[in-house]
């Protein structure tokens, strides 16, 4: 190399000025002579081929200069920002090594067994193709979450799959496995009260009862049961526990760390129980096969946002059990300006209201306890709508009094969404008596639990 060009290529490694350099065509010059040096041409081909040991050198120039960027105190930042750039532009790459090298598949109970789920574990053909299970098509382990919801034949598919181990997940205190709206009509008036019980229970719920028997004959253990909950205030996972588990045995402690629970709602006077009387005076239910109460719809909207108004930081969760009285509560949130009507007449909550401040996550959902299954807000106000003079002198009697109340699965369910406090909105003279103690014992405690020294009775 001649003393010009080393004078050039000084030049240009200690230039400093924030303006262009203006030699740039001569470095362009230099650049291709000094390629042509390096890569001399074949005597045969006239060719130009890169010199091996060159080559050689530079990947091993290269190589070094990463393991010394990754072992300096920027190497964690460097590392991050190869994957960070692999992942933003190297998309089929990422994708063809998650399909080569994941060993988890996530799918539906039905989609288990589908085309896609054999065409991702290599199989050329489909299921309907093959004569029976492809080996291939068989996971060592299968987990099941939510399996106590899945009807039998829907659980049967994963579980069909697994070699070695099932572990299935859920909750059978919760809300029943899915069974088709008709089907379940038709359950309720044509077929013995027995069979209607056993039609009931999920499989979820036969296999651990089973397990549970099968491991007080032999020790072997087979199942588990939660013990401690993280949702809820103490007092609040107390009485869940005590109401709807402990009877079964299967009771769970709460973390006690309380100040994480406090909702610093005024009115409330720091309690994390609540229950708000609408006697039957400001108007009864209405409605036929699902019920309403506008009176109940009403206080609740409005106190929806007095309450979102001074905590617009808490989330709050409107429950009821009859679709009816969801829409009677969608209404009055409208004309509060809470909500709109969307296509095709449902309802939507507005968009102002729909994120808490800071944490951003859901600020106001209403709906049926099946739209609440694994959903938790800070805040839960519970619509209990029945309100009649119906005498409970036997089980019809009960069941016309209480209706959808009576069932323990749901209660469950809508009692256990709440995170700093629960507020029950109802007519207060349906759970005075033997029979309420009989026929929803959970509201009956938890009217009594409002009445203590972690309560208020508005």
């Amino acid at each position: 190399m001649e003393d010009r060009d080393d004078e050039l290529l000084s030049r240009a490694a200690e230039w400093t000025s924030g303006s262009p350099i203006d030699f740039l065509p001569q470095l362009a010059t230099l650049r291709g002579e000094l390629i042509d040096r390096l890569a001399p041409r074949s005597e045969m081909s006239g060719i130009a081929k890169v010199d091996s040991e060159v080559e050689q050198v530079l990947s091993e120039i290269v190589e070094a200069l990463f393991v010394n960027v990754r072992s300096s105190t920027a190497g964690v930042q460097e590392v991050l920002w190869e994957y960070l750039d692999a992942l933003e532009n190297d998309v089929y790459s990422i994708r063809a090594a998650v399909n080569e090298y994941t060993v988890v598949l996530a799918a539906t109970c039905q989609q288990a067994a589908s085309r896609q789920m054999s065409e991702v574990k290599g199989i050329g053909a489909s299921l309907s193709q093959l004569s029976e299970i492809d080996q291939r098509m068989v996971f060592k382990d299968v987990v099941i979450d939510e399996a106590a919801r899945a009807n039998p034949l829907d659980l049967l598919v994963p579980m069909a799959l697994a070699e070695r181990r099932i572990v299935l997940v859920g909750d059978h205190r919760q809300l029943p496995h899915i069974l088709e709206p008709d089907v379940e009509r038709e359950i309720e008036r044509s077929v013995q009260q027995e069979t209607r019980d056993q039609l009931k229970k999920s499989l979820f719920e036969r296999l651990f009862t089973d397990l549970r028997n099968r491991e007080s004959r032999d020790g072997i253990k087979r199942t588990v049961t939660l013990n401690l909950q993280f949702r809820m205030h103490p007092v609040l996972g107390k009485f869940v526990s005590d109401t709807f588990y402990a009877p079964y045995g299967e009771d769970f402690e709460s973390v006690k760390n309380v100040g994480q629970f406090d909702h610093g709602l005024a009115s409330y006077q720091g309690k994390v129980a609540a229950w708000v009387d609408i006697p039957i005076s400001e108007g009864r239910e209405t409605g036929g096969r699902t019920k309403r109460r506008n009176a109940e719809a009403r206080w609740i909207a409005a106190e929806v946002r007095r309450l979102a108004l001074e905590r617009p930081d808490l989330s709050f969760g409107v429950i009821t059990f009859y679709s009816g009285q969801r829409d009677a509560l969608m209404r009055a949130l409208v004309e509060l300006g809470l909500a709109e009507s969307g296509e095709g007449g449902a309802f939507e909550i507005r968009d102002a209201w729909r994120e808490t401040t800071g944490t951003r996550k859901e600020r106001l959902r209403v709906g049926t306890v099946d739209a609440f299954q694994g959903k938790e807000f800070d805040v839960v106000l519970l619509s209990i709508t029945r309100s009649n003079e119906i005498e409970p002198r036997d089980q019809k009697a009960l069941r016309q009094k209480f209706g959808h109340l009576m069932l323990e699965n749901r209660l469950c369910v809508a009692m256990s969404r709440q995170q700093r406090l629960l507020i029950g909105v109802g007519d207060a003279g349906m759970f005075k008596g033997d029979a309420a103690e009989e026929a929803v014992t959970g509201l009956v405690r938890f009217y009594k639990l409002c009445g203590g020294a972690h309560g208020i009775r508005l």
